[in-house]
């Protein structure tokens, strides 16, 4: 009689081997907790995952075989299929985030690589995405460069996109613009009237920021105690300093009283401008001392001022 241990099962085949690797394939689908999908060139979804049905209104019957602007409202649609337009055209992995709403009506945040599918030519036939929500860090993210009372950005987050601006407005051939401002005696005001009203001061002068400075790529910071600071690009330094004057002009239309802040009586505001060229080689602690001095000349002229 054989020896049992001697009995070997017998070879697996290929088509055992696919059958296997499907499983596993279709098993990650239906259980990992990210969006898989893929989409044809004309943006119809070839293929979805299970966890799709978090989104709001989908249905599992229709949502393979639709197009992505039959399935999501037409501003979600277009950034969508605008990145897989990217990925199949350009033939590389991109990541972007993306916005999409769940069944709840919220609109949640995902980071989502999509890449391009080739055929045995070489030519792109689809895409795929993996999404992975990322709302909840985003938040977190976005409280921690967060200024709690004026809910502008702090200086963690301008030392953050100082760089990347530089390297923006250098790509573009554009004048990146350092705005420096401070509120005029400041600490006499505190002095006088109190921190709350000190506080609803900081809170005008962001509300000025933010009326002047309200274009896509315009940013604007708390740096700390009295001291506000904005990054944007421009196309000249004529149009930069409007800017700024408008945001001196409209603090001091406000006509808030300030005793100590002699001629006026009211708060008024210093700042301090410098421009970045495209070609610029200085570090940011360079161009930010040039702001300072900048910030110093206004003061030096009598505040109430904008300086270059």
């Amino acid at each position: 009689m054989p020896d049992r241990t001697d009995i070997h099962p017998p070879p697996r085949t290929e088509l055992d081997e696919l059958r296997a690797s499907d499983r596993i394939f279709r098993a990650l689908l239906d259980n990992a907790p990210i969006l898989i999908s893929t989409k044809d060139l004309q943006g119809n979804v070839t293929m979805a995952n299970r966890h799709f049905d978090i989104l709001d209104g989908y249905e599992a019957a229709s949502f393979v075989g639709s197009n992505v602007f039959e399935l999501f409202p037409r501003e979600i649609a277009e950034q969508l299929w605008r990145n897989d337009r990217t990925a199949a055209l350009e033939k590389r992995a991109i990541h972007e985030e993306e916005t999409v709403y769940h069944r709840d009506k919220t609109l949640h945040t995902y980071m989502t690589v999509k890449f391009p599918l080739l055929d045995e030519g070489g030519e792109v036939y689809a895409t795929c995405a993996v999404s992975t929500d990322i709302t909840e860090a985003k938040a977190a993210q976005v409280d921690s460069v967060t200024d709690e009372l004026t809910g502008l950005k702090n200086r963690r987050y301008f030392n953050i996109r100082f760089g990347e601006e530089q390297k923006r407005a250098q790509r573009d051939q554009r004048l990146l613009t350092l705005l420096l401002i401070d509120v005029d005696r400041f600490k006499e005001y505190n002095d006088h009237y109190g921190h709350p009203q000190g506080d609803q001061v900081l809170k005008a002068v962001a509300d000025a920021m933010g009326q002047a400075l309200h274009r896509p790529g315009d940013l604007c910071f708390r740096i700390g105690g009295d001291e506000f600071a904005c990054l944007f690009a421009s196309n000249s330094s004529d149009e930069s300093q409007a800017l700024a004057e408008r945001i001196r002009a409209n603090v001091e239309a406000r006509r808030i009283p300030h005793q100590a802040n002699t001629p006026g009586g009211h708060v008024t505001l210093s700042l301090g401008l410098t421009f970045i060229q495209p070609d610029s080689t200085l570090s940011q602690e360079q161009i930010y001392e040039l702001g300072d001095q900048a910030l110093y000349r206004a003061k030096h002229k009598g505040r109430n001022t904008v300086s270059r």
